[in-house]
C-alpha cells in the first residue's frame, strides 16, 4: 500500500508505526514523523493531540495487526490445544518476519522510566487480550477443572511472553521452541 493512498491520519499512524518499532518511542521525534509522513504539523496535532496519544493509537494498531495475523494463522484450527500450540508457531513466524524485534508493547514500556498512564493502560489492555486468548482456549478444553483454567492460562501466557522476549535477546527461535515444549507438557 502506498502511503499516498492513505488518509492523513493513516499516513501519520503508518509512519509512527514504522518508526516507533524500528527506532523506539524516545528516539522518534514528532518532527521526524511529520517529515516522513509528509504532513503538516497542524495535521498531526489535529489527529493526535500529543505524542502520547499517537503512541496509544500505535499500540492499538500493533494489537490489531497481531490479532489479524493470529486469526489468519488459526483460521482452520478448531481444537483448543492445537490453537494454543499454533499461536506459539504464529509468534515464531512473527519474530522471524520482524527480525526478532520482539513485543512492541514491552519495548515501549521498557523505554519509559516514568510511565505514561495512557500508554501503560493500553499496554496492559493489549496484554490482557493476549492472556484472554489462552483463557478462552483452555475453557474449551475438555477435562480442565474450572479452578485450573486461570492458573494454566497464566502459565502459558508467561511462557509465550517470556519466550518472545528471550527470542528478541538471543535473536533466535530456541526460546520459543523450549517454551512450546513446556506448553505441550502442561497441556
Amino acid at each position: 500500500m502506498l502511503i499516498a493512498d492513505l488518509s492523513v491520519r493513516e499516513q501519520i499512524l503508518e509512519t509512527a508505526n514504522r518508526l516507533f518499532y524500528e527506532q523506539g518511542y524516545n528516539l522518534t521525534g514528532i518532527n521526524q514523523i511529520i517529515e516522513e509522513a509528509g504532513v503538516a504539523k497542524a495535521s498531526l496535532y489535529y489527529h493526535f493531540p500529543s505524542k502520547e496519544d499517537l503512541c496509544v493509537e500505535y499500540l492499538k494498531k500493533r494489537y490489531k495487526n497481531w490479532s489479524t495475523l493470529l486469526q489468519r494463522f488459526l483460521a482452520n484450527v478448531e481444537d483448543p490445544k492445537e490453537r494454543i500450540i499454533k499461536s506459539f508457531e504464529c509468534r515464531s513466524k512473527y519474530l522471524v518476519d520482524t527480525h526478532f524485534g520482539g513485543c512492541s508493547y514491552t519495548r515501549i514500556i521498557a523505554e519509559m522510566p516514568q510511565r505514561s498512564v495512557k500508554i501503560n493502560d493500553q499496554v496492559i489492555a493489549n496484554k490482557e487480550k493476549q492472556r484472554m486468548f489462552f483463557i478462552e482456549q483452555i475453557k474449551k478444553m475438555k477435562g480442565t477443572r474450572t479452578v485450573a483454567v486461570s492458573d494454566l492460562a497464566n502459565a502459558i501466557f508467561l511462557l509465550f511472553d517470556g519466550a518472545t522476549m528471550q527470542c528478541q535477546v538471543y535473536r533466535d527461535l530456541h526460546p520459543m521452541k523450549n517454551a512450546l515444549k513446556a506448553v505441550k507438557m502442561l497441556l
